[in-house]
């Protein structure tokens, strides 16, 4: 049985080899994701141009995501052995120079200029904490609430702080050009705060003529309070838990996770859950049983992808990591409430009566005849056929029972489909758009067998198009 929920892999020093990468795709990878915020532009042009020739080795079609490092606030280097301890004083300072226990710079000015007595500043992932007592504008004096080691380079965390600083900076913009043009499939958009963040990534996509197809990193409380119009904005969405779970208290992080998968399905978004999904698979053959409840519940949750971080990419067991998601997932998918996985999302039983009896929303009413149809007549599959994807993300947000196959002349429209849940993508130029010409194509392809019977579906808000929508149920 083909599996629906998506796995997402980030590549690094476990998983550089084209061999590796091979056998990463043939356990299950759907996407590989490359982070900015490590390696060169070099190292990580080199990367993609494996994961592709991996993927041709494999014969299976994988996308490519890769992560802008955003304005991550960073402390500088720090002298071997540095340690905090509680109670201790502790001051962060604007500028450059060797830090120690006591002191330590970091390059961003405005942080000095943006605390106040009293504020939470975290570093190292949450696992420093100190308390604000006076700040001069350029050095920030602290108490140490929670301490241990202290090491290089480390972020800042302020989640008592509102930055008016941008999600895109100038090395963004660099990184993105140069990964467009190495042709990355999705580019993922770091510490988003607003909608103005997506727009900006997309006109500098859009200057150098390479549309992007854009993935919201949700990590800060801001972003949690106008996800809605980040949402519109983007062409899919990761609950990033790593630094979210830092700004925002630990107990509120399930509660935000489910509302924005529920969101983002019911606007047809894709939604990736990431960070810390089987953690312990780093270093041990096995994860814990609350690791695989956690993504358990996510593929309950509905959501299109689940992402794995330093599992894959610094892990000791990458293959088997991905390996054990895959047949979490699969368990999951075969035990779950097809209807309480709609409902989930708004789409109960109902739903589909309720999408055709909207008469504003043409595109909605086919894709929801479409399942209804597949569903109710024992077809194998629904084929739809598009340019944009749009057809697509709507019958996937629906969450039909049958497969979608999704049918584009694009490689790089099929890649990015490739995320979404339940989508089967291929690269098939539809030709004149009749469902007998594609039917005969894809028999060809093996996508269908003979016999089988499908949903043909192809969306176009135009209604003055003579062959713009149509939905034809066929035998193969």
């Amino acid at each position: 049985m083909q599996r629906r929920t998506k796995i997402v892999a980030t590549v690094g020093p476990a998983t550089q080899t084209q061999p590796r990468l091979t056998a990463l795709i043939e356990a299950g990878v759907d996407v590989f994701r490359i982070n900015s915020s490590h390696g060169t532009p070099r190292s990580r042009q080199a990367a993609a141009e494996r994961i592709r020739h991996a993927s041709d080795a494999a014969g299976r079609m994988v996308a490519i995501l890769q992560d802008l490092a955003g304005p991550k606030i960073r402390i500088g280097d720090v002298a071997s052995g540095a340690r905090l301890e509680a109670g201790a004083r502790f001051r962060i300072a604007t500028g450059d120079f060797a830090g120690s226990a006591e002191r330590v710079a970091t390059s961003y000015a405005p942080l000095a200029q943006l605390v106040q007595p009293g504020n939470r500043l975290l570093l190292d992932d949450g696992r420093l904490a100190v308390r604000v007592l006076k700040t001069d504008g350029s050095e920030i004096v602290t108490e140490v609430e929670q301490g241990g080691p202290l090491a290089s380079r480390k972020g800042i965390n302020a989640p008592d702080v509102d930055f008016p600083l941008s999600a895109i900076t100038s090395a963004d913009i660099e990184n993105l050009e140069r990964a467009l043009l190495a042709g990355v499939d999705f580019i993922g958009v770091s510490f988003v705060q607003c909608a103005d963040d997506m727009r900006r990534a997309r006109e500098a996509a859009e200057r150098i003529g390479r549309p992007a197809a854009l993935v919201a990193k949700i990590e800060r409380p801001r972003a949690v309070d106008r996800f809605d119009e980040i949402l519109a904005e983007s062409d899919a969405v990761m609950v990033a838990r790593g630094d979210l779970g830092i700004e925002v208290p630990l107990e509120r992080v399930p509660r935000v996770q489910k509302s924005m998968t529920r969101r983002a399905r019911a606007a047809g978004v894709p939604v990736i859950v990431a960070t810390q999904v089987l953690e312990t698979m780093t270093h041990q053959p096995r994860p814990t049983r609350a690791e695989v409840s956690d993504a358990a519940n996510a593929v309950d949750d509905g959501v299109d992808a689940i992402m794995l971080s330093g599992e894959t990419a610094v892990g000791a067991h990458p293959e088997r990591v991905v390996r054990t998601l895959d047949a979490i997932i699969r368990d999951a998918e075969a035990s779950h409430d097809d209807e309480a996985v709609r409902a989930a999302a708004g789409f109960d039983v109902h739903c589909l009566d309720r999408m055709l009896a909207d008469d504003t929303r043409y595109g909605d009413e086919v894709c929801a005849a479409a399942v209804m149809l597949a569903e109710t007549s024992g077809a194998k599959a629904v084929v739809a056929v598009t340019r944009s994807g749009r057809t697509v993300r709507d019958l996937s947000a629906i969450r039909p029972r049958v497969p979608v196959h999704a049918v584009t002349g694009d490689l790089t429209l099929s890649r990015r489909l490739g995320l979404a849940w339940g989508v089967a993508p291929h690269t098939v130029a539809p030709g004149p758009g009749s469902p007998g010409v594609i039917r005969e194509e894809l028999l060809r392809e093996g996508i269908v067998r003979s016999g089988d019977v499908v949903v043909f579906v192809r969306v176009n808000d135009d209604l003055s198009l003579p062959a713009g929508n149509f939905i034809e149920l066929l035998r193969c």
